[in-house]
């Protein structure tokens, strides 16, 4: 018999997956839950009382007709669940339907994991283990008056008249807008936070307790709406989840439907019945948006040139690396150019730093301008830039590169004594097969170097001269 006991004390888990299979399949899930571990503390009971039966040297329980099943110790696990299940208002005709179940479940363990001698004497010893547990039960059942019976409910309905009150305080207490959807797509219920965000004011509890007759039901002209008149920019996402198999999501969603840019972090969760069928959703909101706004300077402070509002050196390469990749992948095009301020040291000794960073921000917003969405353009130093031209052969390349120099040449920049205008040189390549992006900013560099030393004011693309 103490074999007996390792396997059932082994097993815990088998007896709750086993005995919960067999509640979905005769619908006992209908009153009951369909979470594994709801199913723990039965089991573990059942176990205990069976484990002591044998340490007590039971080899087969008996029955003798003056025999006290409310005193006996193996037995009080059936005593207790029927006092439980009796205050919940379960009959006990359903209690003992659903006991005949877990002695099926014992069987079952037996028959599939116990060793073939020991099969039938085992399974003798549940059967009338189980016998033993059902006139303790119904005892106890049917000795109970009315008065204590009474009692014992009104003892459990201000139980979960406290429960339900414990929720209901976390509910509207949460600062997060949060929202429930019935299986229709109907709001059904929302706290406090959310009657806030939607601007319906309210007071805490005031939904629960009025019965529909909240001053937000009035404001609202009646709650229970599509879910999507209150939210309409959810409700793609909140359609998607619901037809789903998903149990929770969550999402990052931008919404400008107040006119401002707002950013939420937006929580799905399936809410189930305890029979395990679908029966709504939770919708929690959590305002991002400032977060959000600070990730973004945080990401243009990270990747942008301060003076200039160019992509900065590191974006800028990170950027071009993708190109290069990109262009050896699709077999397509890409040219790559490189622009240096001609003279710009004179400047700066002749007007002052000031005037040449205006220089240099008049440069870089003109070309940024010209340059298309999908071009990336950069500062790669004090007075240099360069930007890579995806899909871009080099005669086309040339053909921008001396469009923004003569744009460049004609811009002037408010000087002390007068407009001060500026000309810059560009080399221009075009990526060969195999070249890498150190192999093209070298190449573009070399035409860049022909360009100036060739008297500057001047595109040179490749040994092309434009």
């Amino acid at each position: 018999m103490d074999l007996l006991q390792q396997l059932l004390q082994d097993n815990e888990k088998w007896l709750m997956e086993r005995i919960l299979s067999y509640a979905k399949l005769h619908n006992f899930t209908k009153y009951t839950s369909t979470l594994l571990e709801a199913w723990h503390m039965s089991i573990l009971g059942l176990t205990n009382s069976l484990c002591m039966s044998i340490r007590f040297g039971v080899k087969e329980p008996q029955f003798t007709p003056d025999e006290n099943y409310i005193s006996d110790p193996v037995t009080e696990f059936g005593r207790l669940e029927a006092k439980r299940h009796h205050e919940r208002g379960i009959s006990m005709s359903m209690f003992l339907g659903l006991l005949k179940y877990y002695r099926d479940t014992y069987i079952d363990l037996i028959i599939e994991k116990g060793p073939q001698e020991f099969k039938q004497p085992w399974t003798h010893f549940i059967l009338r283990s189980f016998d033993r547990f059902e006139i303790a039960l119904c005892t106890e059942w049917i000795t109970t008056d009315n008065s204590e019976h009474i009692s014992r409910l009104e003892k459990a309905n201000r139980r979960l008249s406290n429960e339900k009150n414990k929720y209901l305080t976390v509910f509207e207490s949460t600062p997060r807008p949060v929202f429930l959807v019935d299986e229709d797509g109907l709001l059904d219920s929302m706290n406090l936070s959310a009657a806030h965000f939607l601007g319906l004011g309210g007071d805490s509890g005031e939904m629960y307790y009025s019965e529909g007759h909240s001053t937000i039901d009035r404001k609202a002209k009646g709650l229970r709406k599509p879910f999507e008149s209150y939210l309409p920019w959810l409700k793609e996402d909140a359609s998607l989840f619901s037809k789903g198999d998903d149990l929770s999501n969550r999402l990052e969603i931008r919404t400008d439907s107040n006119g401002v840019n707002q950013y939420f972090d937006v929580f799905f969760a399936r809410m189930l019945d305890v029979s395990g069928k679908f029966s709504g959703m939770l919708i929690i909101l959590d305002d991002i948006t400032t977060r959000k706004q600070l990730e973004l300077q945080l990401n243009h402070l990270a990747t942008t040139d301060a003076l200039t509002g160019a992509n900065n050196l590191h974006r800028f390469l990170e950027r071009a690396e993708e190109e290069i990749i990109r262009s050896e992948r699709h077999d397509k095009p890409v040219s790559f150019l490189m622009l240096d301020i001609d003279h710009f040291k004179n400047i700066n000794d002749t007007y002052g730093h000031a005037i040449g960073d205006d220089v240099l921000r008049v440069l870089s917003a003109a070309c940024r301008k010209l340059f298309r969405k999908s071009d990336v353009f950069g500062r790669v130093g004090g007075e240099e830039f360069a930007a890579i031209l995806p899909e871009t052969t080099l005669e086309a390349a040339t053909q921008v590169a001396e469009r923004l120099r003569q744009i460049l040449a004609q811009l002037e920049v408010d000087g002390p004594n007068g407009n001060i205008s500026f000309t810059v040189s560009i080399g221009i390549v075009e990526r060969k097969n195999g070249q890498n992006l150190s192999d093209v900013m070298r190449f573009a560099d070399k035409s860049l170097y022909e360009a100036k030393n060739s008297g500057r004011n001047k595109v040179v693309a490749g040994n092309v001269k434009a």
